[in-house]
């Protein structure tokens, strides 16, 4: 038996499947936007939802990507003045902020569902679909990025970032 505690566990699973997700998207968008190039240089002709899909499924890909970020230690953060500071005012300002940063994702994840809402009865021009679907994982990746948030809250420990020096 894993002695992971089970919201960890279930975070995993969520992660699990948000890089399936994400990997499926990139997949299709990198075969639909080489069909649309073949097609369009070699036979002059083209797909009419090329478009649409490729910005859909990018639109998916980076909005399901950013909880993974904040998981990892991704995003850029600025360090110099909290790195002087003793562990415990550290752990103090990666609390508070990760409390700030999940404040933020609630209202974004609040007003992207609400824009769901609105955009649901909208289709797209070149497919029968809603609208709606480039604000789903806008929504979708801020509740995920609220609970990895939660669990620096809790734990007061966040990845450590790679650090680029060139």
């Amino acid at each position: 038996m894993s002695r992971q505690p089970v919201a960890a566990r279930a975070l995993n699973v969520i992660d699990r499947a948000a890089i399936a997700v994400i990997v499926a998207a990139m997949a299709a968008m990198v075969i639909v936007v080489s069909l649309q190039v073949l097609l369009r240089y070699a036979f002059n002709t083209s797909i009419d939802w090329a478009e649409d899909i490729a910005r859909l499924t990018f639109v998916w890909a980076i909005f399901l990507a950013i909880p993974l970020g904040v998981r990892s230690g991704a995003h850029i953060g600025i360090e110099l003045l909290t790195t002087h500071f003793p562990p415990p005012l550290q752990r103090l300002c990666l609390r508070l902020s990760a409390l700030l940063c999940a404040g933020l994702m609630l209202i974004v994840g609040y007003q992207s569902t609400l824009l769901v809402i609105q955009q649901w009865d909208e289709m797209l021009p070149t497919l029968e679909v809603t609208a709606a679907l480039f604000m789903v994982p806008v929504a979708v990746g801020s509740g995920h990025s609220v609970l990895h948030l939660i669990a620096i809250l809790f734990s007061g420990k966040a990845a450590k970032p790679q650090v680029i020096t060139e």
